[in-house]
């Protein structure tokens, strides 16, 4: 008879190969943006960090509590639910500030190329824009949905991780965030876009009067500050919030009762994001490539990492 495992190991409690890797490719990703504020003329409000840190640390705490005091074996999942969110949480801290070095490099707008592409597909996001704004009844739901972005990224770990105890979607889940929003940001450097709503001229339905203030202060040089307390999403191609629909169905999939409803809701999140005028049409058909081309990553190189074992 083999002796029963009382306690964890750190990989057990969250800290397996695949989230040592992340933690890697996260320190990489923080050189990268503190090396280049200097060079694009930007800095950081380092006092307004203080909050975010205080969570971060907070949560860490709470994870090392669980190694110290493991508890049962099954009770294991929570500081391993802990792990994946906080990993979440601090790429999320390094790539939100990212995105102004990145609009700050001022590459050539491709907004050009994107509404071509729009209009080559018989679509024209202005005028889908005055449609939804003048119905209500279609407008009010379509921006509720697109509110619901943030709320589902903060809640589907634990979901996943504590509710469902799908350790494996958990997993995937931290996965596709990474690469998609590393992506993303890369992308926005090299091919940034001021958006449908600046470049065709029209109101989208939802407020865009922080996005175009940022956007346009990094692009001019009036903007040069980053408050992690004052932040915009400031990337037009690939829509990251229809790669976030996306990540929480395709996490969802084994669990019909949970992927319903989720369905429903990224479904009218997705078409906020053409119908409120804040993205061109294919802007969320490459994040269908994208999120396509992470799920194949993970098959061929995340799934690996994943060290499994039974509780």
């Amino acid at each position: 008879m083999f002796p029963v495992k009382t306690r964890p190991t750190p990989a057990d409690l969250g800290l397996n190969r695949l989230a040592m890797r992340l933690l890697l490719v996260q320190a990489v990703l923080a050189v990268l943006f503190l090396a280049a504020l200097p060079r694009v003329g930007l800095t950081v409000a380092w006092s307004t960090v203080a909050p975010f840190l205080v969570g971060d640390l907070a949560l860490a705490g709470f994870w090392l509590y669980f190694l110290r005091v493991p508890g049962r074996p099954r009770e294991w999942i929570v500081p391993e639910t802990l792990a994946a969110q906080l990993l979440l949480l601090t790429l999320s801290h390094v790539l939100s500030p990212a995105q102004y070095v990145a609009v700050a490099f001022r590459r050539p707008l491709i907004d050009h190329a994107l509404a071509s592409a729009d209009s080559a597909l018989g679509i024209n996001v202005a005028r889908l824009a005055a449609w939804t704004l003048a119905h209500p009844r279609v407008n009010v739901p379509l921006v509720a949905a697109y509110s619901t972005f943030l709320p589902q990224l903060v809640v589907l770990a634990a979901i996943l991780g504590i509710a469902l105890r799908d350790r494996e979607a958990l997993w995937e889940y931290v996965f596709h965030f990474h690469v998609c929003a590393t992506l993303t940001v890369a992308v926005l450097a090299m091919f940034p876009a001021a958006c449908a709503f600046q470049y065709l001229g029209f109101a989208s339905t939802l407020d865009q009067t922080r996005f175009i203030a940022q956007f346009n202060g990094l692009r001019d040089g009036t903007f040069t500050v980053i408050r992690f307390n004052d932040m915009e999403g400031l990337i037009s191609l690939p829509s990251f919030h229809a790669a976030g629909a996306l990540m929480v169905v395709w996490a969802l999939r084994r669990h019909p009762k949970a992927m319903a409803p989720a369905v429903v809701l990224n479904v009218a999140l997705i078409a906020a994001t053409v119908f409120t005028g804040a993205h061109y049409v294919v802007d969320v058909l490459a994040t269908f490539v994208m999120f396509a081309g992470s799920v194949v990553l993970w098959r061929r190189y995340g799934q690996s990492l994943l060290v499994q074992h039974r509780v």
